[in-house]
């Protein structure tokens, strides 16, 4: 079994858990500390937050200034060889991934940097999805 050393924001004391253990620390923290995040299911090696991205769509694609529109996101946290993967979902009929990161867990020992970097990550994903939105998180 893999452990890795994670430092709480609130408690810089240093402690070693598995990899499936850092995987419900970062999605408890994700849930906890995004704005918009409603709701997370955890299972297995799996922790899945949705989050509700707001939206307008740019005028030279049609859309109408101040016409917000709301789309939900799974912001799915797993454990792929070794490491920690992010995958960024479109929670829609078709259930669209727009893509995923992997991500070394030394990189995610600061809960408070981890957050910056898996959401950097989604945000990348998400401009590049969808280009023709400006995108107000």
């Amino acid at each position: 079994m893999l452990l890795y050393k994670v430092y709480s924001a609130s408690n810089k004391n240093q402690s070693k858990i598995s990899a499936s253990q850092l995987v419900n620390r970062l999605g408890k923290y994700l849930y906890n500390h995004l704005d918009g995040a409603f709701q997370y299911k955890k299972s297995g090696n799996t922790f899945d937050v949705y989050t509700t991205l707001l939206y307008e769509l740019k005028e030279e694609f049609g859309g109408i200034k101040n016409d917000v529109q709301e789309m939900t996101l799974n912001i799915s946290i797993t454990t792929y060889q070794n490491k920690i993967r992010v995958n960024t979902i479109e929670v829609s009929p078709d259930e669209r991934t727009l893509g995923y990161d992997l991500l070394k867990p030394e990189l995610l020992n600061d809960l408070d940097t981890a957050k910056s970097v898996i959401m950097q990550k989604v945000h990348k994903r998400i401009d590049k999805a969808y280009d023709h939105h400006i995108t107000l998180y």
